[in-house]
């Protein structure tokens, strides 16, 4: 099938400056032609985009398919069914906000099948990646979370939980090391084991680290990525820019927890996370987080280090899709509209190692594209109300399940 997408002001992302009048050419699953004066074959659908403005498809470089708190409330039957149509229901409803890809940062075994579900077709859905199962030490962050986590002692337990995820079909290798406090889960020692085993079966390396010393440890092992990374110093960063590690800083989710247990604490039977003794903990742990961030984002971003746009919304009371409120996050703490839309694009494939294939709208390009009605360079809010979506060169029909953004009906 060959589409033409006509009278566009296109964002290539790749950082340079918008086109427009620019006609986009898809043929079967890419981007064959972009310009002005494109020939356009003669049985092609065209899709007339004059006032709108077209951009890669965006990637969502932190979530997790299934959590608990998707489930609310008791249900009958396999709490796993439920919890995999759930999974269902929120993975199309962002492709329907405009993420084309995501990447999932561990969870029960849901996600590797989710993966081939969507990779054979029978599932439409955002291109998925996954950790599989995650990497915590005994009682350390994620274990409570059934079936999302190995919980491993020592270097070769470590060794073994990554050669075990390996030979499930993982996509990365997910560690934690760090909760809600100042203290170090893991040792260096077993952080750097796990990185090395990782890395020697050719798979990249993502760890929850948030405070000031788990940080600093990931960055001397060597880890791929630092999820949350709240608590950077400039130390720390220097060791990042040498190393080429990557941030997803999940800013739109810790601006909200910070104000959600701040309620509970005079609410505090809504708390359902653990001991409601430790809900002045957690709440003055997020309260900190937020207010370090501005002086962690200035530090990183000051460095040029790679800053990934990612939601880890695991709620049932907001939409899934929340990955135009992290990119409106990223502006408000020292990024440019371009950069944070680069973040959600770009850098993300970089992240899963598919920027040949993802990020940005260039000739040979997988053709996964969104259309708004805005300039997000000028209003970065435009990303809020994708009016239009295709994937792999597919136009991506409106859901009824969806009830948040939903997208119009297919242009032809």
């Amino acid at each position: 099938m060959t589409t033409a997408i006509t009278n566009a002001t296109v964002i290539d992302a790749t950082g340079a400056p918008p086109q427009h009048h620019v006609t986009v050419l898809v043929e079967g699953d890419r981007v064959s032609a972009i310009g002005p004066d494109v020939s356009i074959p003669q049985d092609a659908e065209r899709i007339d985009a004059t006032g709108r403005y077209l951009l890669p498809g965006m990637i969502d470089s932190h979530v997790h398919v299934t959590a608990p708190d998707y489930l609310p409330r008791a249900i009958k039957g396999s709490q796993e069914a439920y919890a995999t149509v759930m999974a269902c229901r929120n993975l199309r409803s962002a492709l329907q906000a405009g993420v084309t890809t995501v990447r999932d940062v561990c969870g029960p075994r849901i996600n590797l099948a989710l993966r081939s579900a969507i990779r054979r077709g029978d599932l439409v859905g955002p291109r998925l990646y996954t950790a599989g199962i995650g990497i915590c030490m005994t009682g350390g962050h994620g274990s409570g979370f059934p079936g999302a986590t190995h919980e491993v002692d020592g270097e070769t337990a470590v060794r073994q939980a990554v050669r075990t995820e390996r030979k499930a079909g993982v996509d990365l290798i997910k560690l934690l090391t760090s909760d809600r406090t100042d203290a170090p889960e893991f040792t260096q020692a077993e952080i750097d084991a796990g990185v090395d085993e990782a890395h020697r079966q050719g798979l990249p390396v993502a760890i929850h680290a948030a405070n000031f010393v788990t940080t600093r440890m990931s960055a001397v092992a060597g880890v791929d990525v630092i999820e949350h990374g709240s608590f950077i110093d400039e130390e720390t960063a220097d060791l990042m820019v040498e190393k080429s590690i990557a941030l997803v800083p999940t800013l739109w989710v810790k601006h909200d927890l910070a104000e959600r247990l701040t309620r509970w604490q005079d609410t505090p039977e809504e708390y359902t996370w653990g001991d409601v003794d430790d809900l002045g903990v957690a709440a003055t742990w997020f309260r900190r987080c937020v207010d370090r961030l501005p002086t962690t984002m200035e530090i990183v971003h000051a460095r040029g280090i790679a800053i990934a746009a990612g939601t880890d919304f695991v709620l049932s009371d907001e939409a899934w899709a929340l990955l135009p409120e992290e990119i409106a996050w990223l502006t408000r703490l020292g990024l440019s509209n371009y950069e944070a839309i680069q973040s959600a694009t770009i850098v993300g494939a970089k992240l899963l190692g598919l920027q040949e294939e993802l990020g940005t709208i260039e000739v040979g390009k997988l053709a996964d594209l969104i259309l708004v009605d805005a300039d997000p360079l000028t209003d970065i809010s435009a990303l809020e109300t994708v009016g239009w979506v295709m994937q792999n060169g597919r136009v991506i029909p409106r859901s009824p399940e969806w009830d948040r953004r939903p997208i119009r009906d297919p242009l032809v």
